[in-house]
């Protein structure tokens, strides 16, 4: 069974521009820069990255990834210590 995203509110952001994941207890999110959209979560040093029709991956750093809403490309070198 895959493992759920947390909410946005359960795992507040709290990084400049979302570039770059902070991990927490419930894992640091990556996020677009441009549109806020959750790209992948960061967990024991890995992110994880879910896609439609059940795809998942995690993987290491750098992470780079083009935005499915908006076609940005981003990129996060490393989790935040």
């Amino acid at each position: 069974m895959p493992t759920p995203f947390p909410s946005r509110h359960e795992a507040p952001t709290s990084w400049s521009g979302g570039a770059n994941p902070k991990p927490t207890s419930s894992g640091g999110e990556w996020r677009c820069t441009q549109c806020d959209k959750l790209l992948g979560v960061c967990r024991d040093g890995q992110m994880h990255l879910r896609f439609a029709r059940g795809h998942e991956y995690f993987v290491g750093f750098p992470v780079v990834a083009t935005c499915r809403g908006c076609g940005t490309l981003n990129k996060t070198a490393a989790p935040a210590p």
